[in-house]
């Protein structure tokens, strides 16, 4: 079983389902929401997971499909460990960077009830663990609030200043 310290909600007699498929997809367990993580574990199985809040790029709970029954939906930045598909990806390493693998979880309470709590538990949960990756918007942010420290002053701004340049600088005009 996983590791109980920092669990903040527990939902007993949850059934996952996993898309890409996944050797724990349709079964039946306990779901942990710790500070730290979210863990699954079914005991009759003998097999869970846990997924680090950095991982989940997006979770809610859908209360009514008509497709589908009630459950808290996550949406995971990469391929989920023991999917067919991350399997796969090691047999083709030269995919595209616009084809990243993305993998769905779905948990499935028998009592429904609990949804709203354990969206709370983990939306307090995902806020105690910011993403310190920053993504290529955020690095080009930063790259701008950089240039502001600059001295616009040491910047050569017209012919007259040319005599300031190194000789390599020289060269390169």
């Amino acid at each position: 079983a996983p590791d109980a310290t920092g669990t903040r909600f527990t939902v007993d007699d949850t059934r996952v389902a996993c898309e890409p498929d996944s050797s724990y997809a349709n079964c039946t367990g306990t779901l942990y929401v710790g500070e730290q993580r979210v863990s699954f574990y079914s005991s009759l199985e003998q097999q869970g997971f846990s997924l680090n809040y950095q991982n989940i790029v997006i979770h809610a709970v859908v209360h009514s499909s008509t497709d589908d029954a009630p459950h808290l939906y996550c949406q995971l930045d990469g391929p989920f460990p023991g999917s067919k598909s991350s399997e796969n990806k090691a047999e083709s390493e030269d995919e595209d960077e616009e084809d990243e693998e993305f993998a769905e979880l779905k948990f499935y309470p028998s009592d429904t009830s609990q949804l709203d709590a354990l969206f709370q538990a983990m939306s307090d949960c995902a806020a105690l663990n910011p993403d310190t990756d920053t993504d290529e918007d955020d690095e080009e942010h930063a790259d701008v609030q950089a240039i502001k420290e600059f001295d616009p002053a040491s910047f050569i701004t017209s012919e007259e200043q040319l005599d300031q340049l190194t000789p390599q600088g020289r060269v390169s005009t």
